[in-house]
């Protein structure tokens, strides 16, 4: 005698359980075998009866999951590719194994609120973990699956200001002498202009004017892709100021005939930061004995520079392509003495030019021990090219 089949017209899926009928399918939003009989028999009912199933749980509410690679589908080529990297993360580590099989409109604020409380990330991280699933929930509000929003229901979430420990003069001056010299022309515009690595990794000849004196910023290299800067403002015309205009002259005798970009590592490719932090910048701060930062304090470094001799905080802000100096107003407001000029004078008096007059005549400063023998005193030489403005 056959066996009578208990889950007739019922299927399971990712943990749930489903009603299947005449090409009517949809979500019991049971994981419970029992609870799912009970609602496939009304269904069943419903169907034999008027050929439709009449109460509001008609509609196929999808899980988390399934609108989660539905948006994907949606919206993967209007991604970067280090985006891409970011949402994956996010969804494979934190947001599916959470929310993955549960329908979309059984998900609520209180669910939401506890999972990020119970993430132990800082703010940032947890800001960057809730940007997929914000989407995802978008979808599901404009497809009729929810009728409101839980997550604009959520408080917002101020990111932590990043720990600044910016350079002085002196070390930012060692760390130029010091350095690898093939790419001693890098650091020198990296330090002077605040642009990002990224910014710079993607800079081309063709984006260079010499004769205006500026670096117009229009693409930045983030993982491998080349595309638009960070922001709208990080699109911009980075004013060249004297030591920065010789470092890109000097570097258009190493790179100009060899490729459309600027700055390249020993093998004639595009700089990547992970080879560059490690074989050159982490080598200089260890020779120098100086405490590990990263990279991008090159960037803040600049910033500081520039307000601490009193430079204009706007024409800062143009410079590292922020749209509003609030930002540089409110991370370095320690620095900001006077805002009377505009154009970079005031840090080439006070600071560059003071510096290097004070060391005319004199063979060393505090760092020079550590430079190589044979090795071109870099001092020495802006020293000779700052005799004619000095």
């Amino acid at each position: 005698m056959a066996r009578k089949n208990k889950n007739h017209h019922m299927f399971h899926k990712n943990g749930w359980w489903y009603f299947q009928m005449k090409g009517v399918k949809v979500s019991l939003h049971t994981t419970s075998v029992t609870e799912a009989r009970r609602l496939r028999d009304k269904h069943y009912r419903d169907m034999l009866a008027h050929g439709r199933i009449l109460d509001e749980e008609r509609r196929a509410v999808p899980v988390f999951g399934e609108l989660a690679v539905k948006w994907f589908k949606l919206n993967k080529n209007k991604l970067r590719k280090s985006t891409i990297g970011d949402y994956r993360n996010s969804m494979n580590n934190f947001l599916l194994p959470k929310f993955g099989n549960v329908p979309i409109d059984r998900i609520e604020y209180l669910d939401i609120e506890t999972f990020k409380s119970d993430l132990k990330r800082k703010n940032k991280r947890i800001i960057n973990i809730l940007v997929p699933m914000r989407n995802v929930f978008k979808l599901a509000l404009k497809a009729g699956f929810i009728e409101k929003n839980p997550m604009d229901l959520l408080d917002p979430i101020k990111p932590e200001k990043p720990e600044i420990n910016p350079f002085s003069f002196e070390e930012v001056m060692a760390i130029i002498e010091n350095v690898d010299p093939h790419y001693r022309n890098f650091f020198t515009v990296a330090f002077f202009t605040g642009m990002r690595f990224g910014e710079m990794a993607a800079l081309k000849w063709k984006n260079v004017d010499f004769k205006m004196g500026l670096i117009r910023v229009r693409e930045a290299l983030v993982r491998g892709e080349e595309g638009l800067p960070k922001t709208e403002g990080s699109i911009r015309d980075v004013k060249m100021l004297p030591m920065v205009l010789e470092a890109m002259r000097d570097q258009r005798n190493a790179t100009l005939v060899k490729s459309p970009y600027v700055f390249l590592n020993r093998y004639g490719r595009t700089l990547k930061p992970c080879p560059l932090r490690k074989h050159a910048w982490m080598d200089v701060l260890e020779k120098l004995g100086l405490k590990y930062r990263t990279m991008m304090h090159t960037r803040h470094t600049f910033i500081t520079m520039m307000l601490d001799s009193g430079e204009h905080i706007g024409w800062v802000a143009r410079q590292v392509g922020h749209t509003s100096a609030k930002m540089i107003f409110e991370r370095y407001y320690s620095y900001i003495e006077n805002y009377q000029t505009d154009d970079g004078q005031k840090f080439m008096d006070r600071v560059y030019n003071a510096r290097l007059k004070a060391g005319r005549g004199e063979k060393v400063t505090p760092f020079l021990p550590y430079l190589k023998n044979g090795e071109e005193d870099m001092f020495s030489k802006w020293q000779e090219l700052f005799k004619k403005t000095g």
